[in-house]
């Protein structure tokens, strides 16, 4: 299955056969909803209001499992291990008067418990892999921190690109894309003190 969002519906299309996909059903999830991360076997849905949670158990049958709600503002989401990473950015059509990073346990699906906030300037996309956080802080470029202890993520910068407006990255196998305002970019991570 392929999963797919617009500004209010998950909509799966069954891809068994790649060269004919088929549109299986549309879930009816919000408002201003903005973006997907497949984890294992969960779905992480972003909204202007909040987080949303699916299960994947049965691919052609995503069910809820919990939501998280916060502010409205832009709102990416990532998750790596027990831990949901969401920027929340405030301007535009998004709304709202918030640019932080939240950091949410999500050890207890069911039950997503905010545990701690981090100021940010402008954020916008971010990905997150092996331990590692890439932030597009707007104006204030790429930042790169650690995540082992999620309670002190701000005393943890690797690496700050700070002369780029950046929009949104995608790592994986140790190369970052990341789009910029005047374009797209690569690092290879593999050394994180050295992009």
């Amino acid at each position: 299955y392929l999963y797919a969002i617009n500004s209010s519906d998950l909509k799966l299309f069954n891809i068994a056969n790649p060269s004919d996909p088929e549109s299986s059903s549309t879930i009816a999830i919000g408002w201003d909803i903005e973006t997907i991360f497949p984890y294992n076997d969960k779905l992480f849905i972003g909204s202007q209001t909040g987080m949303f949670i699916y299960d994947l158990a049965t691919p052609s049958d995503p069910s809820f499992i919990a939501q998280f709600a916060h502010v409205r503002s832009c709102d990416p989401v990532v998750v790596e291990g027990d831990y949901a990473y969401v920027t929340l950015r405030s301007g535009n059509f998004c709304g709202g008067f918030t640019n932080q990073l939240d950091v949410i346990d999500i050890s207890t699906l069911s039950s997503p418990q905010l545990i701690k906030s981090y100021p940010m300037t402008e954020p916008y996309g971010l990905g997150v892999d092996n331990g590692q956080l890439f932030i597009c802080d707007g104006d204030d470029g790429l930042k790169v921190y650690s995540v082992a202890d999620p309670y002190a993520i701000d005393q943890n910068l690797l690496s700050h690109q700070a002369e780029i407006n950046t929009f949104d990255v995608i790592p994986y196998n140790n190369v970052l894309m990341m789009i910029g305002e005047d374009g797209l970019y690569q690092y290879d991570y593999s050394n994180i003190n050295n992009l």
